[in-house]
């Protein structure tokens, strides 16, 4: 390789270093075999090397959107060229710990298309920051929407409008104030510059309508938590599942729509990012940031890293895009020996087509359809023919792939990085035991620690289940159905006949579907009733009066079990019971004192509790059945009430302080200040009644709000004790199965305290 800076190039195509051989360009050893997995075939010079880039090999990283999330909500699909509204709302402050400060933008429209997110700045912006964000959320939203719909864009910024009319007729460089409209180190395009041409292009498709301010409409003030969303995404303070989610409730609480996504198909939910005119070329690759080539189909590292990184579950399109499947490719799946097997197509949105027509979007749901059967793991028992191989080998290969990328991405934080690859080698482990037939036990407490959590809500569940699914694992019992010190085993999904029969007869994981995309949300279960450090306490048909009276004395229980076997339940005695049958007869026999009724009040641990709150409150207690159909313990309507005071002593904390802070704000601060200080946080006000602990936070974190409270307290370490039981609040809201721990608990009452007593 020779060392002549001014004949290494980047290549246009993949990134990595290229140099002229003769009259082509080729990519020289050691790169060609250090980077195999990225180069192309015909590279072509981009531009000349910097001697930090011939020292790695491939171009400089380029700090680029790494937070952006675009969806459209299902009900509200649109036919193309229909006129929509989109507002575009920006979000600019300063992070009060870091160096870089985020950017974030949002836009909804009223089709239902909605997206937000952030870039970051290492200085302070020349110039109107949330100018600048307004219009990173333009760009997006036009991009998005610009060629499909006859767009009308709704912003409070003027500047916004006499931009877009600049471009519409022609004027093709206007930007914002400080707006740097060269191409960028990548050899990219600045993001405007990129944008304006379309507009001009489709300038009769594009117009601006000026409001007073963002909340003068329902999509701007929408727009306006999704660009905050995209901010605290950015600062840290979400993570990307948690962003995903309050993005999808702001759009359809703010559209009044069930929150129903349009499936993303072909990477659909990244779309290309400028590029230099030179590369701009029909059919060329695109480079992602790391250097290497994204998809020809437009699919996105991004979206790849989500398998494990974000725990998104694999699907058909994944494969398809990573060259591991292709279209068309036949599938079989033999349930006996014998007979003849059951075919399926692979089509080009990524479903399973059956030879009647009908087309599936899982495996699992092709495969139950195709047999007839209740649940069939689908991507354990298709075959791709002639090779053989299952579509969990490949979706394998797959994730072994992306664990290989991330741990080769520089940029990456090498928190996240390690976390995904232990995580990854963990559950690689933990299938090579289940196969061994050896399955892994721990408790839910120390499963859930792989993913560096410790306790379990709806979003880190949802992680957890794909992340199995994706492996071809699940737990016995299911870990979202138990409490966090029992005992669960990592066991393969079920196969063949074990996962489903026509009369939907025993299935391992009673919660797992037909289609295994999807995970269910539990919600608190009997399972998670039951404790730990107690075994079920139980007599036999033949016993006396004297032992059921001492077993009930002895733990203090007003009745207990009584069972044949483990598996047996014969009903149950109770002081009631006892005292009816002596009532009748003073010589009665235990057995006349068995309440048989009792056999039939027996539950499975998944069942949820308010499926089963009639027949507590009826009979006062149930029995529960574990995951081997043992009969493993009692839930009694005192069970229940201990378990809702465990939720609402701390909701009830929350509410006060809430009601306390509201009282201090309202009497400390007239609206207009509290307005600004929300304004400068990147939040919206409209009244002291609908403020959230978030906005009290904007408040009280302003140094201007703090002074004028005149508290001898420090700023810093009371808005940040406040940030804690913000996450506090919203765990309880979301009723996690999982009790709010003691000592949060008593931080609510400390903090409680503290407010009234500076109160007054």
């Amino acid at each position: 390789m020779t060392d002549a800076t001014n004949s290494q190039h980047i290549c246009r195509q993949c990134g990595v270093i290229c140099v002229q051989s003769g009259s082509t360009w080729v990519h020289p050893e050691p790169w060609r075999t250090l980077k195999a997995r990225r180069i192309c075939e015909r590279p072509e010079p981009l531009r000349a090397a910097t001697r930090q880039e011939i020292k790695n090999g491939a171009m400089e990283l380029v700090r680029r959107d790494r937070w952006i999330q675009e969806e459209q909500l299902q009900p509200l699909v649109t036919a193309e060229g229909s006129p929509i509204e989109v507002a575009v709302v920006g979000c600019y402050q300063l992070h009060p710990t870091g160096h870089e400060h985020p950017r974030g933008w949002g836009y909804l429209a009223d089709d239902g298309h909605y997206g937000f997110g952030a870039t970051t700045t290492q200085r302070r912006f020349d110039g109107d920051g949330e100018l600048a964000a307004e219009a990173r959320a333009l760009f997006w939203a036009l991009h998005r929407l610009l060629r499909r719909y006859r767009v009308t864009v709704v912003t409070d910024y003027p500047a916004i409008a006499e931009m877009v009319d600049a471009w519409r007729r022609g004027e093709l460089t206007a930007a914002p104030p400080g707006y740097d409209r060269s191409d960028r180190p990548s050899g990219r395009q600045a993001k405007l510059m990129y944008l304006a041409p379309r507009v001009h292009q489709y300038a009769d498709q594009v117009s601006v309508r000026v409001v007073g301010g963002y909340e003068d409409t329902i999509l701007g003030r929408a727009a306006n938590e999704l660009s905050v969303l995209g901010w605290k995404w950015s600062a840290g303070e979400l993570s990307k599942f948690s962003a995903r989610e309050r993005g999808l409730s702001v759009a359809s609480d703010a559209l009044g729509v069930e929150p129903t996504l349009v499936p993303r198909m072909d990477g659909s939910d990244s779309p290309d990012e400028p590029r230099t005119n030179q590369s701009r070329g029909a059919g060329s690759s695109h480079v992602r940031q790391n250097g290497s080539t994204r998809m020809s189909n437009g699919s996105s590292s991004r979206s790849r890293r989500e398998l494990l990184i974000n725990g998104r579950r694999v699907r058909i399109a994944d494969l398809i895009e990573a060259g591991l499947l292709t279209v068309g490719a036949e599938l079989t799946f033999q349930q006996r020996i014998g007979e003849a097997p059951y075919q399926a197509t692979v089509t080009q949105r990524g479903q399973l087509r059956l030879p009647d027509g009908r087309e599936f979007p899982t495996p699992s749901r092709a495969a139950a359809e195709s047999a007839g059967l209740v649940a069939v793991p689908g991507w354990a028992v298709w075959r791709v023919q002639p090779g053989g191989e299952t579509l969990h080998q490949l979706r394998a290969k797959l994730l072994k792939d992306v664990a290989d990328e991330v741990s080769a991405d520089e940029e990456q934080p090498d928190e996240q990085a390690e976390a995904v690859r232990r995580r990854f080698t963990v559950l690689e482990e933990a299938r090579s035991e289940a196969d061994a037939g050896k399955p892994r036990s721990l408790t839910v407490r120390e499963f859930i620690k792989y993913w560096g959590l410790e306790d379990r809500d709806r979003t880190a569940s949802a992680q957890i289940d794909a992340d199995l699914a994706n492996h071809g694992l699940t737990t016995a019992p299911d870990f979202r159905t138990v409490s966090l010190d029992k005992t669960i085993r990592i066991i393969l999904q079920p196969e063949g006949d074990e996962a489903g029969t026509k009369d939907g007869g025993d299935i391992s994981d009673p919660l797992q579907s037909s289609s295994d995309e999807e995970s269910v949300d539990v919600g608190l279960t009997l399972g998670n009733m039951l404790p730990d450090d107690m075994s079920l306490t139980w007599v036999s048909p033949t016993a006396s009066f004297e032992e059921a009276i001492t077993a009930m004395q002895v733990d203090d229980f007003s009745q207990i079990a009584v069972l044949a076997n483990p598996y047996t339940l014969h009903g149950a005695v109770s002081w009631e019971s006892i005292a009816a049958a002596k009532h009748r007869d003073a010589n009665a026999t235990f057995s006349e004192a068995i309440d048989r009724r009792a056999a039939a009040r027996v539950f499975d641990y998944d069942v949820r509790l308010l499926d089963v709150l009639e027949t507590l409150q009826k009979n006062g207690f149930i029995f529960v059945r574990d995951d081997q159909r043992k009969i493993s313990g009692i839930v009694t309507a005192a069970d229940v009430v201990r378990k809702y005071d465990e939720t609402a002593t701390p909701f009830f904390l929350i509410g006060e302080i809430d009601q306390e802070l509201r009282q201090l704000l309202q009497n400390t601060f007239d609206e207009e200040t509290v307005k600004q200080a929300c304004s400068a946080a990147g939040s919206s006000f409209k009244s002291f009644d609908s403020m959230s602990i978030g906005q009290y936070q904007a408040v009280l974190d302003n140094p201007d709000c703090w002074k004028q409270l005149g508290w001898p307290l420090d700023r810093k370490t009371f808005v940040k004790r406040l940030d804690r039981l913000r996450k506090v609040r919203n765990n309880v809201m979301h009723f996690n199965p999982d009790p709010v721990r003691p000592a949060d608990v008593g931080r609510l009452r400390n903090f409680l305290d503290l407010i009234r007593r500076y109160s007054k």
